[in-house]
């Protein structure tokens, strides 16, 4: 049975029949002429409406998760054992599967495919992350078998090789907050900068002068083509932070988004700090008291004494270990 109403008067009926419990969401909603038909189990009374029959089509219900996808394909025991989440990026979702549902993987990724209606490829983690370039080892496991994706993040898009470019869209948040402290005529310097997104996000939305440092060839090239698909003015250098800061100049803000090592170019960053610049650093500690300890003390190290702003939680390296930024700025000596 439906509930035929005029399309001015739908929304007004919609809530009233949801409200009183007769809605069917087993059916979809229908449309004749200038009316709109809701499914019902029951009537309500409502000026205007009119109870018709009609020959209705079910709604195709897709699973809520992936552990939904592969209840009646798993048993419990390995269900327990299938991921809740896993990063996407673009159309691309990868997994790291724990090794006793590594026999499944192929029906995994296909399921996952059916319920992610954005995902068209599915790759599984298969070593250890590189140590130089941050990129883990991937195998197409179910979809198109490609490793390159655009994925888009505020109004902006990256395009990327998974396969071999570090990227991580559990940081979109904290790269908009770090773009929403740039002031107009800055001059900004982004190290470890991957495939752009930090740079050009800021680029984008700040009118400061961006400069970035990346050192894997291929996170480059595609940081490049991501500067020119997004018409912004990016700065680009590839290589060595080492041996291309030193020769850049002066900058009033720098990013170092490399929290297993960031610690170790500190040599390199402040010396290229403006007066009053700050620096955002990144770094895998228990707690926010550990991670602005670990900044200070770096820095008194090289002889320079700093001025924590603040230290924010903006993701997790394990249940133990937080990734931490600590944005601070030099004080005079």
């Amino acid at each position: 049975m439906y509930a035929k109403i005029l399309k001015e008067r739908a929304e007004s009926l919609k809530r009233m029949l949801i409200d009183s419990g007769v809605w069917d969401d087993s059916l979809e909603v229908l449309a004749e002429d200038d009316c709109i038909l809701f499914p019902v189990t029951g009537k309500i009374g409502f000026d205007g409406v009119e109870y018709v029959e009609r020959e209705g089509r079910l709604v195709e219900k897709k699973p809520k998760s992936l552990r939904h996808a592969l209840a009646g394909v798993l048993d419990a025991k390995l269900l327990d054992l299938t991921p809740s989440s896993f990063d996407i990026i673009g159309d691309i979702a990868v997994l790291d599967l724990d090794d006793q549902l590594l026999s499944f993987k192929t029906v995994i990724g296909e399921k996952l495919i059916e319920t992610f209606k954005n995902v068209n490829v599915a790759l599984q983690k298969t070593g250890k992350v590189d140590s130089e370039y941050r990129v883990p080892s991937v195998e197409v496991i179910a979809g198109e078998n490609r490793t390159t994706t655009v994925h888009k993040e505020h109004g902006l898009r990256y395009k990327l090789d998974v396969a071999s470019c570090y990227f991580s869209p559990r940081s979109s948040a904290e790269r908009l907050r770090i773009a929403g402290q740039v002031k107009a005529g800055e001059r900004v310097l982004v190290m470890f900068a991957g495939v752009g997104p930090f740079a050009i996000l800021i680029a984008r939305t700040s009118g400061a002068s961006v400069t970035a440092v990346e050192l894997n060839p291929s996170a480059v090239a595609f940081m490049r083509e991501n500067v020119a698909l997004n018409k912004v003015d990016v700065e680009v250098h590839g290589g060595d932070v080492r041996d291309i800061v030193p020769g850049l100049g002066k900058f009033d803000r720098i990013l170092m988004p490399l929290p297993k090592s960031a610690s170790r170019f500190f040599d390199i960053a402040l010396p290229a700090l403006n007066p009053a610049g700050i620096v955002h650093y990144y770094i895998f500690t228990k707690n926010s008291l550990e991670a602005s300890g670990d900044a200070v003390e770096n820095a008194y190290t090289l002889g320079y004494h700093v001025e924590v702003l603040g230290v924010h939680e903006c993701g997790s390296y394990s249940p133990v270990f937080k990734r931490q930024c600590v944005d601070f700025r030099l004080k005079e000596k």
